[in-house]
């Protein structure tokens, strides 16, 4: 089976799936229908939309970018590649804001 170009992006020299997570020292609020992030560290304050929103809960380092897909098509109503290229760009936005990380780039830490 071959990857598509948005897996090969969203794989690692490796291959290995990227697996977004919230960065430390983010901390989210509810308002209204969205949800507000701010960034202690750089003091960035950004509103998501319900769907944005979505992306940044399911960023806990476990869930890949299909993963997400797959989830949010259950809940909004949509084309799935549409779904995906408002994921990939959603993380693609939170990564250059430095929000998110990948959770597969750690190295594990010797005991």
């Amino acid at each position: 089976m071959e990857l598509s170009d948005e897996a090969q992006v969203m794989a690692d020299g490796n291959g290995a799936a990227w697996l977004p997570q919230r960065r430390t020292g983010a901390s989210a609020v509810p308002l209204d229908d969205n949800l507000a992030i701010y960034d202690d560290v750089d003091q960035l304050l950004i509103l998501l939309n319900p769907s944005a929103a979505a992306i940044w809960e399911f960023c806990d380092g476990v869930t890949t970018a299909d993963d997400m897909v797959e989830k949010l098509g259950r809940t909004f109503v949509g084309d799935p590649a549409l779904i995906r290229e408002d994921v990939n760009a959603t993380l693609d936005r939170l990564e250059e804001l430095g929000l998110i990380e990948d959770a597969g780039s750690r190295q594990p830490s010797s005991s």
